[in-house]
């Protein structure tokens, strides 16, 4: 008796569903492409039940005649590509064909659609995978697609949905992430009757992130503008003030799809190394545009991974982007009697404006990746967008715990930040001209184009103006400010002539700039070694040991001579001069651990155990310094790359306004 037989329509179907539809946001993440796809600057998201009662995408596109609607349904029947050799040059959202037919097979669908020009448009109704009926419709241009009853015929999927709030959360984090690529294009989303969320569509990038996060983020976001090796590099980067605890907001687009990529989360890492503390990670969006040919956009079912031809190009792209825009931003703290704690900490627990939903389940967003919401118990769970965000509104905020404070590994950013590239600093809200913003074609046909601004009845949001320091402004502060003293033999106090009260933590200067000085060494190959007096005999485990013998020549490079004396054990006569000869043991082992068992390089593991041996070897706290030594800590300071932060990811200058002080004491109010 055979084994092998052909699997019935039916079945192929639900699996392919399977491997396309996760939940309701998986159906409005194709819908969404599909009018994008279609030239639409509109699109209407509505859901009632968390999408799982109806799901209803409605754009202006070019719509379809009766002949493409009825195709559509089709396994792999598309208008994106006709060959293989197309795959490798998209520049469509979409293109595998399955997206309505895996959709048909697992709910009740209708669609309708009409192009500009017809007399009338066409309606076609799938259930459970099966054709019902296709007739005429009246209706405007662009196409309608109404999803019912998800999972009615698949029970054992059903079964895996989540609460109707958490799957509705989940699809207005995809449509904010669409807000944010597509500038071009209004999104409005409409939750069980209730307009939630809304998007000018003005091709304004400060604009769509306002509208998705509120006025606070947009203050501590820096537009991203750049083009390195024939990749440009759009988007925002944060300040370290609005820093997250999970990679929730490092969203990421190329060639305006949403997707998640390990070698551009390691750019990002890289830009901000020593200035975010452990457990921290930046808030980046990013556009990235590069040619279609260098990338394979067919690795993932859901076409969330991309592969690119040269992960380097990529990655220098991305870090020099990112580190070039914040090279010339002031990271001193500002410090606020008012919340209790420093504007700082204010602003990296407020909300975005208006937003109340929870999303704790990051498993379920893996195609986009999460969102940390908090919600106040019995708040309201809409978004207040009556088309334009209020300003006056301040949203809510809830404060984190403290997190514990553990060293930050550096990522390899110092072999590219060593290399000396003239990029320019936009300023913070980018419009580029109308006739001007081009868009990667949305199919094969179409060239690209300059996009038509969007008028609607409501008016564009009026962003924040900002007002803030640059790192050349700062220095100058710091170095013209009179020297107070010190506090607990710790702090270094200055009056600045702006009358602000300047605060340094000693030791977290002196060991930056302890750490700078070492890795400009070890970058410049100049690693020198000093012998040890007495070897200094450090126990290890067998595979350690086999480990470090088998990259002696390697140790040797960068200054250690180490040799095994039995077979748990090793006798270090020489290191390198950067390192403390009282703490060679701690450095020693540090690095092995990091370079074996972190798999991290040979550099990167000696770099993190020359932040330990800056740590060691810088003043301590209680320490006490004269005048002379103070403004030589500060000289060598403001000569830093990043003074702003030691190589932990901590503070070093926290600036106090005159302001603050008085309102404290009443003197104004």
């Amino acid at each position: 008796m055979p084994r092998i037989h052909l699997l019935d329509a039916a079945t192929s179907n639900a699996i392919a569903a399977g491997e396309v539809i996760e939940r309701p946001m998986s159906i409005v993440k194709e819908l969404m492409e599909n009018s994008i796809d279609a030239g639409a600057t509109q699109i209407t998201v509505e859901i009632e039940n968390g999408g799982i009662s109806l799901i209803r995408v409605r754009d202006n596109g070019c719509g379809m005649d009766e002949e493409d609607a009825k195709n559509a349904f089709i396994c792999h029947a598309t208008s994106k590509l006709t060959s293989l050799d197309e795959l490798f040059s998209l520049h469509s959202m979409g293109f595998r064909g399955e997206a309505l037919a895996s959709i048909a097979a697992a709910s009740r669908v209708t669609l309708s659609t009409k192009e500009p020009l017809a007399e009338k448009g066409t309606r076609v109704i799938y259930e459970g995978g099966k054709f019902i009926s296709a007739g005429p419709v009246g209706m405007p241009s662009g196409t309608t697609v109404e999803v019912r009853d998800l999972f009615y015929n698949l029970p054992a999927r059903f079964k895996f949905l989540k609460k109707d709030q958490t799957e509705a959360n989940y699809i207005q984090v995809l449509i904010e992430r669409f807000i944010l690529c597509h500038t071009d294009i209004s999104f409005k989303f409409i939750k069980n009757g209730k307009t939630v969320l809304q998007s000018p569509g003005n091709c304004d990038a400060g604009s769509a992130l306002y509208s998705v996060y509120g006025k606070d983020i947009v203050a501590s976001c820096r537009p991203i503008d750049t083009c390195i090796d024939n990749i440009t590099v759009k988007g925002f980067a944060g300040l370290t003030n609005i820093a997250r605890a999970s990679r929730s907001e490092q969203i990421i687009f190329v060639n305006q799809r949403l997707i998640r990529s390990k070698t551009i989360t390691s750019a990002i890492d890289a830009a901000y190394t020593n200035m975010l503390m452990k457990g921290k990670y930046a808030f980046v969006i990013l556009d990235i545009y590069m040619p279609s040919q260098d990338l394979d956009v067919n690795v993932h079912p859901q076409k969330a991974e991309v592969r690119f031809s040269n992960e380097s190009s990529v990655y220098r792209a991305v870090y020099h982007a990112i580190s070039n825009t914040l090279a010339t931003e002031s990271m001193s703290v500002n410090y606020s009697f008012s919340s209790g704690s420093s504007k700082a900490e204010t602003e990296r627990t407020t909300q975005p404006a208006g937003t109340s939903e929870t999303i704790r389940e990051t498993e379920a967003l893996q195609t986009i990746g999460t969102k940390e919401r908090e919600v106040a118990a019995g708040t309201s769970e809409t978004k207040n967008v009556s088309s334009v965000p209020v300003l006056e509104k301040a949203p809510d905020t809830s404060k984190e715990p403290e997190k514990e404070i553990k060293i930050q590994s550096p990522d390899p950013a110092y072999t590219l930040a060593s290399e000396k590239q003239s990029i320019g600093y936009s300023n913070l809200y980018y419009r580029e001209p109308e006739t001007e913003y081009v868009t990667v074609p949305r199919n094969q046909q179409d060239e690209a184009r300059p996009q038509e601004k969007i008028t609607h009845a409501q008016p564009d949001p009026v962003l924040p103006e900002l007002i803030s320091q640059n790192k050349e402004e700062s220095m100058h502060e710091l170095l013209t400010a009179r020297v107070i003293g010190t506090l607990f033999d710790t702090y270094i106090l200055l009056e600045a002539k702006d009358r602000t009260l300047l605060m340094i933590d000693q030791h977290a200067a002196h060991e930056k700039v302890l750490y700078e000085k070492l890795v400009s060494k070890e970058l410049a190959r100049e690693a020198v070694t000093q012998p040890i007096l007495a070897p200094v005999i450090v126990s290890m485990s067998r595979s350690d040991i086999s480990f470090i013998e088998e990259h002696v020549d390697e140790l040797t490079e960068i200054g250690f001579d180490v040799s095994s004396i039995g077979d748990s054990e090793m006798a270090i006569r020489a290191i390198p001069a950067e390192i403390d000869p009282n703490h060679v043991s701690d450095a020693f082992i540090e690095m092995v651990d990091e370079w074996m068992h972190a798999s991290r390089s040979r550099k990167d593991a000696l770099i993190l155990s020359l932040a330990t041996a800056a740590c060691k070897a810088a003043v301590k706290g209680h320490d006490k310094l004269h005048d002379i030594e103070i403004r030589g800590l500060l000289e060598d300071l403001s000569k830093l790359k990043d003074p702003y932060h030691c190589p932990h990811g901590r503070p070093i200058l926290i600036r106090l306004p005159e302001k603050e002080i008085e309102k404290e004491f009443k003197r104004i109010v």
